[in-house]
């Protein structure tokens, strides 16, 4: 592979690849990193003189093992690589080098990746918009394919570095939230969460689908996304122009009920005489269900949307006309977004607690208790 040496008084000290170069310099537009300088690193031709350069590729974690942030287990090529390099003017690489108790690496590396997000919002690519996305990956047992993250937001792009959240059993449910929450309190700490702009990837169990929809609240604008299976992507498929109704029906009618169950019946039919047996006599049961419930039955955003309203509908109309219910019992069976949007619904400060369930053949089992008032989870 081509090489760009440098020298100094005749002796090689440093190399990168044509490809290195092309990448720092492009997806810098040529503009030093630091937010409150980008001064243009190319001063431009005069009368007399040629356009040049004048930039400094710096090295994030040191050339030698003797400079600033020095990193001795870095090989030659890992030292010289694009993920190591930041482009800067004279000025910001003297100051990043002499004063490196305060430019730490990962300081570092977070200016080069905000710049990098800033030169996508402004200069955006030809057929792309100007929207920038914080990506959350949900993800339980299976790994998740990032690969078509890009094309599924086109014409909009991901925005920094994903946040990717485990949950994973068998950890207690109850230390799975809680890491959870930790997640997205640091998330929001850092900006508005009412101009947020989240995309959100989830191929993890129910109970964290619907607690990450309800950490999430409905404050900050979400998309959701399904992985579907056959065609390896994250792509919606093309709107079919079919897309079937979700209805609402009465199970088990109470009066005066103690509890309140939702049945989400997307994907599968529930074993209606199992779950009877072990709810509460005066609980009240609806169920909100598809025609014909299967695996493959989200194939359009809107049907997100659609769930979304319904349970949202649902849940203030068992606010308004049950509110001395003291307990809700959600079980899900559907695809992992439409989890994620249900749990958006849960009014933190309005709904009682919440009892979510987790289905291992043949039966449901308890799994996370939603406090909305005290903000928190516990496991039951």
């Amino acid at each position: 592979m081509n090489r760009r040496t440098q020298k100094s008084n005749g002796k090689q000290v440093r190399s990168y690849t044509q490809p290195t170069l092309k990448l720092l310099w492009g997806r810098a537009a040529g503009r030093c990193a630091v937010p409150e300088c980008r001064t243009n690193l190319i001063a431009e031709e005069t009368d007399y003189d040629p356009a040049v350069p004048i930039g400094d590729i710096a090295h994030i974690e040191a050339a030698s093992d003797d400079g600033p942030r020095a990193n001795p287990a870095l090989s030659v090529s890992e030292k010289n690589d694009y993920q190591n390099l930041i482009l800067l003017c004279k000025n910001c690489h003297s100051r990043f080098d002499k004063q490196k108790n305060h430019h730490a690496v990962e300081y570092i590396r977070q200016i080069k990746r905000s710049h990098e997000d800033w030169v996508k919002a402004s200069l955006p690519e030809r057929g792309r918009s100007n929207t920038g996305w914080r990506v959350i990956r949900l993800k339980g047992q299976h790994p998740i394919d990032s690969r078509t993250f890009d094309a599924a937001l086109s014409p909009d792009y991901v925005l920094g570095v994903p946040l990717e959240i485990e949950a994973l059993a068998p950890n207690p449910w109850a230390q799975t939230a809680d890491s959870m929450r930790v997640s997205i309190d640091n998330l929001f700490s850092s900006q508005d969460s009412y101009e947020s702009r989240f995309a959100v990837f989830p191929l993890a169990p129910v109970t964290a689908c619907i607690y990450l929809g309800y950490l999430l609240t409905n404050r900050p604008t979400v998309r959701l996304f399904q992985y579907h299976r056959d065609a390896q992507s994250w792509v919606w498929p093309d709107p079919t122009g079919r897309r079937t109704g979700i209805s609402v029906e009465i199970v088990r009618d109470v009066p005066i009920p103690t509890d309140i169950a939702f049945l989400f019946e997307l994907s599968a039919r529930m074993d209606r005489t199992q779950l009877l047996s072990r709810l509460p006599t005066a609980t009240r049961i609806l169920s909100i269900a598809v025609p014909d419930p299967g695996t493959r039955w989200l194939q359009d955003p809107r049907q997100i949307q659609t769930l979304g309203m319904v349970a949202r509908e649902l849940f203030e109309d068992c606010i308004n006309f049950w509110p001395s219910a003291q307990k809700w019992h959600l079980f899900y069976a559907g695809p992992a977004p439409g989890g994620v949007i249900v749990g958006q619904q849960l009014n933190p400060t309005m709904t009682p607690p919440v009892q979510l369930y987790e289905f291992s053949h043949p039966h449901h089992s308890e799994s996370l208790r939603i406090e909305p008032t005290l903000l928190n989870a516990a496991s039951v």
